[in-house]
């Protein structure tokens, strides 16, 4: 990029700069919009846990994310209180539905997460490209709204971090 002055009525310093065409397109690409990261979460009955977890990463609006849930043995149905601690910290719940590992392509997804520790990653294809992530998660089912609550928190903390990570690891080196 070539910087010259030049005189201009009322600014004699100001400076015009040529822009060369070849680095208009480097910016282009460099500034171009990533594609959008995309999380599975899964847990057992898709009713709790990976529900909170799908919400919660879509609603992170400082990272594109196109987050899903499913479960090994699907429930059918959200629990009331999984959409009531998803409100309470301010997460919109609609559109959230019970499915089931079959009803999801696994092998679309950049991250999946086992809400399960280590032992939901063994219900996954051994081959998958994703990056694996496994987390020991309280499963709140028929306890009280305030365990609800702690455990949509925990998952908040767990989801802001992980894309924290994975943001940094996508920033351009130079």
């Amino acid at each position: 990029m070539r910087v010259w002055s030049i005189a201009r009525r009322g600014n004699p310093h100001r400076r015009v700069v040529n822009r060369d065409p070849s680095a208009d397109a480097l910016r282009r690409v460099y500034n171009a919009p990533m594609a959008p990261l995309k999380i599975l979460f899964i847990c057992v009955g898709n009713t709790c846990r990976s529900p909170m977890a799908e919400v919660i990463a879509r609603g992170q609006r400082w990272m594109e994310v196109e987050a899903s849930s499913a479960g090994i043995m699907p429930f059918g149905r959200i629990v009331p209180s999984t959409q009531e601690a998803l409100k309470t910290l301010g997460y919109d719940p609609r559109g959230l539905a019970s499915k089931g590992l079959e009803d999801v392509d696994v092998e679309d997804f950049d991250i999946i997460v086992s809400l399960l520790g280590p032992a939901g990653l063994s219900y996954l294809p051994p081959s998958l490209g994703a990056q694996l992530e496994s987390w020991s998660i309280r499963d709140p089912y028929g306890e009280d709204d305030e365990v609800y609550l702690r455990v949509a928190r925990d998952l908040e903390r767990r989801i802001q971090d992980l894309l924290a990570d994975h943001k940094i690891r996508e920033l351009p080196i130079g």
